[in-house]
This record gives C-alpha cells, sequence and structure tokens, in this order.
C-alpha cells in the first residue's frame, strides 16, 4: 500500500492499479474495488487542493460527464460477472494499457468537446467495469494534450477523484460496505495518505524516466499475478 501511495503522489494515477492484485487475491474483485477506491480518494485529498489550482477545466469537464454516464453501466458488469473471470480480465487490461504507454501511445485525435466526452463514456465504462481509478485511457488522452505536466498531473487526479466517488456510490448502493471493510479502509488510508505525500515531493526531484520504469513494472507484475491467479 505504501508503494502503490507513492507512486498515486507521484503520477497522479497508477496507485490504485498496483494495489488491486493482492486486495483482488483476499477479498474478490467487487470488495477489493470496494477498499481501493475511498482509500484512492483519501489520498489525492492529501494533494488535491493543490492540483485543483491548476486543473484545465475546458478538458476535464466534457470528461467526466461522459464518465458519469458510462460507469455505473461499468459497476453492473464488475458486480454481475463471475468473479473468477473479472480476475483475467482485470490483469489483461492492466497488461495492454501499461505496453500501451510503454510504447508511448497516445491520443492523436482531435481535442474537442466530443473527443472529451467519447473519452469520458470509455473512461467510465473501464472504471466501473474494472475499478481502476484514473484509467488508463483518460490518461492517454489527457497526456497527450501539449500543456504543461503539472496541468496534465491536475487533470488526471481532478477526474480520477470525480469517478472514484461514483464508485462509491454505485458500490454501497449494492451494499457492498460492512463494518470489515469499512475498518480495513480506515486500517490502510493512513499508509497511502503519507505516501502519495512522499510522491508528490518526488515528483518535484526525481528524474522522471526513473520513476516511470519502477511504475511500469509494478504495473506488469500486477497484470500477470491477476492473470495468474
Amino acid at each position: 500500500m505504501f508503494i502503490s501511495g507513492t507512486i498515486q503522489g507521484y503520477s497522479g494515477f497508477g496507485g490504485g492499479t498496483v494495489s488491486v492484485p493482492i486486495l483482488v487475491i483476499l477479498f474478490g474483485p467487487v470488495t477489493a474495488v470496494g477498499i481501493i477506491t475511498p482509500i484512492y480518494i483519501f489520498g489525492a485529498a492529501t494533494i488535491l487542493p493543490n492540483a485543483l489550482r491548476s486543473v484545465d477545466w475546458k478538458e476535464v469537464l466534457p470528461v467526466m460527464l461522459g464518465g458519469s454516464l458510462s460507469i455505473f453501466v461499468g459497476l453492473s458488469v464488475l458486480i454481475n460477472t463471475d468473479p473468477n473471470i473479472m480476475k483475467k480480465v482485470m490483469g489483461l487490461f492492466i497488461l495492454l494499457t501499461t505496453l500501451v504507454m510503454i510504447f508511448g501511445g497516445v491520443y492523436k485525435g482531435p481535442r474537442n468537446i466530443f473527443a472529451g466526452f467519447l473519452a469520458g463514456l470509455a473512461t467510465g465504462g473501464v472504471t466501473g467495469g474494472t475499478g481502476i481509478p484514473g484509467a488508463p485511457i483518460m490518461v492517454m488522452y489527457y497526456l497527450a494534450a501539449r500543456i504543461a505536466p503539472t496541468i496534465q498531473r491536475a487533470n488526471i487526479l481532478t477526474t480520477g477523484t470525480i469517478f472514484s466517488l461514483f464508485v462509491i456510490i454505485g458500490l454501497a448502493q449494492n451494499d457492498i460496505y460492512n463494518h470489515k471493510t469499512i475498518l480495513l479502509i480506515l486500517i490502510l488510508s493512513p499508509v497511502f495518505m503519507v505516501a502519495t505525500r512522499l510522491g508528490q515531493y518526488l515528483f518535484r526531484v526525481a528524474p522522471i524516466n526513473w520513476f516511470k520504469r519502477v511504475a511500469y513494472s509494478l504495473l506488469i507484475f500486477a497484470g500477470l499475478v491477476l492473470i495468474a491467479v
């Protein structure tokens, strides 16, 4: 959880993805998503106030709108699909998107309200269906914008947080949260929050290429573990 929080604080995404495999193995896909999503929000809350000052709302709002319409459809798939199948799907998705990012895959199409809305639709469906906060589709769309890295990171963090709130609402409506789940969230959240602050510090001082290599390696490992179990 500490490693996950550090990645989240540094890049604005990926922290939840690294935590998913062990939680899925221990609790199953749906409960794992129910645990990691609030923790992601707690971690984001420590760096979100600064990020909000850098958000490009013209980019973010269409993505949020599209995602708000599709995320609950994705959640329905997650909740009603066989857990063993969902493990494989989650693992394959993590591997595929990580490889795309390693080889420099970026969105090269138009940047307008409609394109942002479609990116949000895809992101919301994937976020709901796999429970991965800050789904890589959204990340690739935002990183393709020719803007400062701090703005890209703020866009990713803000959108991921909003989508995570939608996930929690959907899971709560399906009675996923109980005393055991809430206790685990309360125990793990402080670790993630401290690590997120560390990641934010590293963002200012650590070489980006060095960090990317570590993050990509962990994401590949996470995907392989989910496929294997």
